[in-house]
């Protein structure tokens, strides 16, 4: 019982350099991996919430790690997280290594899908059965299709042609 309360200092201070190597571990090999890991969730939603979630499995069921290291692995990971989003929002190039950027993959009608390896990688099938979900059954409807940092479409359809459809705008024929 005692064990599971205390530990050695040298025994926590290594606790926190594994937590900050697999933090780092995790950042870069979900960059790697791509947009389709993380779904809805920013990488650092990821990271942290499967850490986490480890940690606090891993501590309720055995007696390795104890109670003080799993807890400055969590204080360890919670700062990781709050440092790391102020230095993004501070720090352009970082910003630039650790977030994913907008991609146009259907521009005028046309799928233009990316190929870099930290990119999408989503497929021409996945992608028309997300715009499904949109209710776009066909590419020629599509203005712009962006798939978002969080992996998320924005579709945005082509305007439809002939006279206006909002109230109060008239065309020049009509009057």
């Amino acid at each position: 019982m005692a064990e599971w309360f205390g530990a050695s200092w040298s025994t926590i201070g290594f606790v926190i350099a594994s937590t900050v190597a697999m933090y780092a571990t995790l950042l870069v090999a979900v960059r790697v991996a791509g947009r389709r890991t993380v779904a809805q969730l920013s990488a650092f939603d990821v990271i942290v919430t499967v850490a986490l979630g480890t940690l606090l499995s891993s501590t309720i069921l055995a007696p390795d790690p104890g109670y003080a290291q799993a807890t400055a692995a969590v204080v360890t990971l919670l700062a990781l997280q709050v440092v790391v989003a102020a230095l993004r929002t501070r720090v352009t190039a970082l910003q630039r290594l650790l977030e994913f950027e907008p991609e146009v993959v259907v521009r005028r009608g046309r799928v233009t899908l990316p190929t870099k390896l930290t990119s999408s990688q989503l497929s021409a099938g996945e992608l028309h059965s997300r715009l499904r979900e949109h209710g776009v059954f066909e590419d020629e409807q599509l203005a712009v299709v962006v798939l978002e940092p969080t992996g998320g479409l924005s579709v945005a359809r082509h305007e439809p042609e002939g006279p206006s459809l909002v109230p109060g705008d008239h065309d020049a024929g009509s009057e």
